[in-house]
């Protein structure tokens, strides 16, 4: 009897073990035979997920008391594998309920959601069902901001299928509540360090520029998952996704109708713009017919006139532009229109800023660096006028100072917002102003009482503004130039807030063509002889602006003509006799005489018949002007004293090199200084005090005119504008790594009183 027991309980025990053996087998079996989208990674987690009912409710239930906030992950479920670039839409419908099951809101949020890509996206999302591996999709997300409704306890959930290639849609829920300590970096290192990785992954935080203020907030709240009520496979199914961090939670709000982010919108009230800096065509697409676009060139320049372009089509709303110049286009429409542009098969992107929305409760805050300079740029979101309040605070968070700015409600023609569907939307313009902080200054803060969006740029005063200047629009050609700009943008130090509650404006940046204004100021040139004695005269090409009115040429404006037979000695004989300049190849490569003098060397005029370039100061369309040019040399700095002077509204310097063998191709690298008294407070121009210029040639014609040589190598003109901040000019700096010839120029308001004989050399 004794060995009969032990022989069953072997047996038992054998059938156990073998039992055990074949579900292990099958259980490795079936995850071998699992189809994997990509190979698996250490970094995989495993997230218990929840299928969406399309025909019944899920819930949800949470604390009423200690839940500020709902978090909802979605997960878009296909049965193949789909085109990763083309969309699946799906809607998910919430009710709020409280205790008693009373409804308190209800809500459907529409999404469009994209198949994920493992090897571009390092990450792998998938569900593993009946041995048969389930694409994923992009993880959605939306927030449910409960503390609106105090005695809300329970969420339902339901799934509104939009097209058929789902399979469904997962989701996961999370209820945000306080931690119980306030210790923020105690908390913090408690946590494990994948938990800190993937924290910082989810906020997309960064681990390498966490402020005080932003570790707070990744700890101050918890996120609580949430369990569906109910029985398991009945009122509610349970999967598995696998997923392998770090990933991106891509948060959309989508209303059936969506708009490519890619394509510039246009309309009747808005007007697109970019800028074109090569000659090569251009392509577009249209989702209107050609006949309601209108394509206009400007020329930033102004020397030309805007002119309507015309484009070919290629078939299938695609359309070609051939002839193109650098310069600004912009597209217009009598119909709303997605039109989207390439250049070399390269796509023209759009500009693009984000805003804090302000309002009553939420000021943005930042800290600032005393002794530097910010630019405040609003958009008034109301339709009446409203005001700013900017508050300085020192080291002790004591508040010292304080700006008001009052702003205007004007509707922008071009910049337009992004709604979280997609959508275009108009928004008033941008208006900027410009503080230079004290030193005391450690804290800024902005404030409204009407919604406001505000973006604040900062800069070091005496930080170099960097910039590679064409005579026409171009890309940096240089490798060793890196273009720096005046302003970088400066985060809120509660940026989390504006986040969390979604105060934060998305708004597309478009150019507006020059206007055609005609200046009522006057250039006056400056004499350099004390500084610089070594001069020359050159003849420059330098046309009016398009819009400018004819206005009577003075002698030293000459125009080009084909011989020397073409000279009417008694034209416009209420001016001094006319001058010739002949330019040769041979030697002398200059000539100048009195095509009035009834006595000319027989030499002269024969040198004239030969010259291969010849220009008089008679007749229209003078576009030379003979100019007095000193020359720089490298290293040197040419100073300019203005402390008992008037100020000018600009300083204009056109730069040239001679002789030209020595440049051609190569950039004049300038540097320019302005030192002066700034004025306090609140201002809506800034002036940069230095600057750094990398000149490209330019194509424009110029001759120096010497006897040796008449080859010159022309730079584009740069303006250093002096604006309305700067009290009183002190002084002003120019200097160059190479040997340069300049004219300098002074706009001033009025016309100069005295005659300044150097411009002249006729007299």
């Amino acid at each position: 009897m004794y060995w009969i027991k032990k022989l069953l309980r072997l047996a038992a025990t054998t059938i156990l073990l073998l039992v055990i053996l074949w579900i292990s087998f099958k259980g490795a079996l079936w995850l071998v035979s699992a189809e994997q989208l990509e190979e698996r990674s250490e970094e995989e987690t495993r997230s218990v997920v929840h299928w969406l009912p399309n025909d019944k409710y899920i819930a949800f239930n949470f604390s009423s008391s200690r839940t500020r906030s709902v978090r909802l992950l979605s997960n878009a479920i296909f049965e193949g594998q789909q085109a990763f670039d083309e969309p699946v839409n799906y809607a998910i419908e919430y009710q709020l309920l409280d205790t008693q099951g009373t409804l308190l809101d209800k809500h459907t949020y529409h999404h469009a959601s994209k198949l994920v890509l493992a090897a571009q996206e390092q990450q792998v999302k998938q569900i593993i069902e009946d041995r048969k591996a389930l694409s994923v999709a992009s993880g959605q997300s939306f927030y449910i901001d409960v503390s609106r409704y105090p005695t809300a306890s329970q969420i339902k959930l339901k799934l509104i299928p939009e097209e058929d290639t789902l399979r469904g849609v997962v989701v996961r829920l999370h209820a945000q509540t306080p931690t119980d300590t306030d210790d923020s970096q105690q908390i913090w290192l408690k946590l494990p360090l994948d938990w800190r990785e993937r924290m910082l992954n989810y906020h997309t935080l960064g681990g390498n520029a966490l402020t005080a203020w932003e570790l707070t907030n990744a700890v101050r709240y918890d996120w609580q998952k949430l369990a569906p009520q109910g029985i398991p496979n009945i009122d509610f199914v349970s999967d598995i996704l696998y997923e392998t961090l770090p990933y991106n939670v891509i948060t959309y709000d989508f209303s059936a109708q969506q708009w490519d982010l890619d394509s510039f919108y246009s309309a009747p009230n808005l007007t697109a713009t970019f800028r074109v800096k090569s000659t090569e065509p251009l392509h577009f697409s249209a989702n209107v017919p050609l006949s309601t676009l209108r394509l206009t060139w400007h020329d930033l320049n102004q020397q030309h006139a805007p002119s309507e372009l015309q484009a070919v089509s290629l078939g299938d709303n695609l359309y070609k532009i051939e002839q193109v110049r650098p310069g600004l286009l912009t597209v217009q429409s009598s119909l709303p229109a997605l039109t989207q542009w390439f250049q070399l098969d390269q796509p023209i992107a759009a500009l693009h800023s984000y805003y804090y929305v302000l309002t009553t409760d939420t000021p943005a805050m930042y800290t600032v660096a005393g002794g530097s300079d910010v630019v405040l740029d609003l958009r008034d979101l109301d339709t009446e006028d409203s005001h700013a309040l900017v508050t300085l605070y020192d080291a002790q968070n004591q508040a010292f100072a304080r700006h008001k700015i009052n702003l205007e409600s004007r509707i922008s023609q071009f910049d337009r917002l992004i709604t979280p569907e997609t959508l275009r939307q108009t928004v008033n313009e941008s208006e900027k102003y410009y503080l230079r902080l004290p030193q005391s200054a450690t804290k800024l803060s902005i404030s409204s009482q009407s919604s406001i969006a505000v973006k604040l740029q900062s800069r070091r005063r005496d930080f170099h503004y960097q910039n590679v200047v064409c005579e026409q629009l171009c890309d940096n050609p240089l490798t060793d130039f890196v273009e720096i700009g005046a302003w970088f943008a400066q985060k809120a130090t509660n940026e989390f807030i504006f986040t969390e509650l979604q105060q934060i404006l998305k708004v597309r940046l478009f150019e507006a063509p020059p206007l055609p204004v005609i200046k009522e100021t006057d250039y006056a040139s400056e004499s350099l002889f004390e500084q610089h004695p070594i001069s020359n005269t050159a003849l420059v090409y330098s046309p009016a602006n398009y819009f400018e009115p004819l206005s009577e040429p003075t002698p030293v404006h000459f125009r080009q003509i084909d011989n020397i037979h073409s000279i009417n000695p008694t034209e416009h004989s209420t001016l001094k006799p006319p001058s010739v300049i002949a330019l040769m190849q041979d030697l002398p490569q200059y000539i100048e005489f009195n095509a009035a003098n009834n006595v000319i060397d027989d030499k002269i005029i024969a040198s004239a018949k030969m010259a291969d370039t010849l220009f008089i100061n008679q007749g229209n369309n003078r576009h030379f002007i003979k100019t007095r040019l000193y020359k720089v040399s490298r290293g040197d700095v040419l100073s300019m004293n203005y402390r008992d002077k008037h100020k000018p509204l600009s300083i204009v310097i056109k730069p040239f090199v001679y002789p030209a063998a020595k440049s051609e191709q190569i950039p004049l690298i300038i540097n320019t200084h302005l030192t002066g008294q700034y004025q306090a407070g609140i201002t809506n121009e800034y002036t940069v005090a230095a600057k750094r210029y990398a000149l490209m040639p330019s194509q424009n014609p110029a001759f120096m005119l010497h006897p040796q040589s008449t080859d010159i190598v022309s730079y584009p003109s740069i303006t250093i504008k002096i604006g309305t901040d700067m009290q009183t000019l002190e002084k002003f700096a120019i200097s160059a790594e190479d040997d340069m010839w300049i004219s300098i120029l002074e706009e001033h308001s009025a016309q100069p009183l005295t005659p300044l004989w150097w411009q002249n050399e006729n007299t």
